[in-house]
């Protein structure tokens, strides 16, 4: 499976102020591949940010789990 990612923060609709935000949410892959990087646009596509990954890295060929990931990003 290509990479497939959730953002959790903020909510759909939340309304946030301007200035520094920070966008949070997990990805998983397929077949024990692990997630090894997270793009994210918050101007629908236009410009892409990577964001960083949380936890320790799975061992090779052994990454069943989802990975957590953040941003933090200036917006107007």
């Amino acid at each position: 499976l290509p990479v497939q990612s959730a953002i959790t923060q903020p909510r759909p609709g939340a309304a946030v102020p301007a200035g520094e935000l920070t966008v949070k949410g997990y990805a998983w892959s397929g077949g024990g591949r692990e997630v090894v990087r997270v793009d994210v646009s918050l101007d629908g596509g236009r410009s892409w940010r990577v964001a960083r990954l949380a936890g320790e890295r799975p061992v090779p060929g052994r990454a069943w789990a989802w990975r957590l990931w953040e941003l933090q990003a200036p917006v107007r």
